[in-house]
């Protein structure tokens, strides 16, 4: 439900298999942050690895936020072929991912 914000937030967060080497996260990281340049519909993107001290990360690492102007942007975004190019070369790189949307509220 879209609340007082005409922001919809699209939070990604990846664990990578073991043996994945920095240079490949990197990697990762940086086709990721090029979405925004191929896909219009993304408003913007933010990224950055986890440091917090409560040890209830799961095993994930990496989040990945974008910010979409409407749930019609997130969907045209969704089956990008620029974002499933991305999905098929990131997956053998990925022991686990959780993905969350909702509107941003003031």
């Amino acid at each position: 439900m879209q609340g007082t914000s005409t922001k919809l937030r699209h939070v990604v967060l990846f664990g990578f298999k073991a043996g994945t080497s920095e240079a490949r996260i990197e990697e990762l990281v940086a086709r990721f942050r090029e979405l925004k340049n191929s896909i219009p519909e993304i408003d913007s993107f933010e990224c950055g690895v986890d440091n917090s001290p409560e040890g209830l990360s799961h095993g994930h690492t990496h989040v990945f936020t974008l910010t979409f102007p409407s749930e019609a942007a997130r969907d045209a975004y969704l089956p990008h072929p620029n974002h499933q190019a991305f999905v098929e070369w990131a997956g053998p790189l990925i022991e686990k991912a959780l993905v969350v949307d909702y509107w941003a509220r003031d």
